[in-house]
């Protein structure tokens, strides 16, 4: 039987707070900041994201990934006492080897005064959370090499570290024609 991978389940929107954190699924109402964030977290890597292309310019596919069955990405918004200072987000994996789920977490991303405070760690344990739920083989954890953010996650801690080459085609090239 295929597992169900869905959204949020409503009691799991409940934040979970320590000394003023929240850091909860998103939900549609916080799209704009989930937008102003990622187009933050893009500038920040601009020279790394150069070979992945332009983000798109209207956020039809982020809505629908987010908030449409069948779901495949999820994402975690952290706010400290209103003000909201990051996110990280996942999307829905498989392996053909393992013949399994997991959830592949994206590299989490705060505003700078906010950086090394454990908030990384919990933005992480929010991936964690939804792997388990989602009856995952595992959470993979993507980043680069000299990702402060990926170090602060507390996923160093509790992963084994798989050096590997991405190589990506972007379908906008000449590289992709056949």
């Amino acid at each position: 039987m295929k597992p169900q991978l869905a959204a949020p389940d409503p009691s799991a929107l409940a934040p979970r707070t320590l000394a003023g954190l929240v850091v909860r699924p998103v939900v549609r109402e916080d799209a704009a900041v989930l937008i102003e964030l990622c187009n933050e977290h893009a500038e920040q890597l601009a020279l790394e994201r150069r070979p992945y292309g332009p983000p798109r310019s209207d956020a039809l596919e982020l809505m629908e990934v987010l908030f449409e069955p069948p779901f495949g990405a999820w994402a975690w918004i952290a706010e400290v006492d209103g003000l909201h200072v990051g996110y990280a987000s996942a999307t829905a994996g498989f392996s053909m080897l393992e013949r399994a789920y997991c959830l592949q977490l994206d590299d989490p991303y705060l505003r700078a005064p906010w950086r090394d405070r454990g908030i990384e760690a919990e933005l992480f344990r929010q991936a964690l959370d939804a792997a388990r739920r989602f009856g995952c083989l595992n959470l993979q954890c993507q980043s680069p090499v000299w990702s402060d953010a990926a170090r602060g996650a507390d996923a160093p801690v509790r992963a084994l570290r798989m050096d590997a080459m991405r190589y990506v085609v972007r379908m906008d090239s000449e590289t992709a024609e056949a």
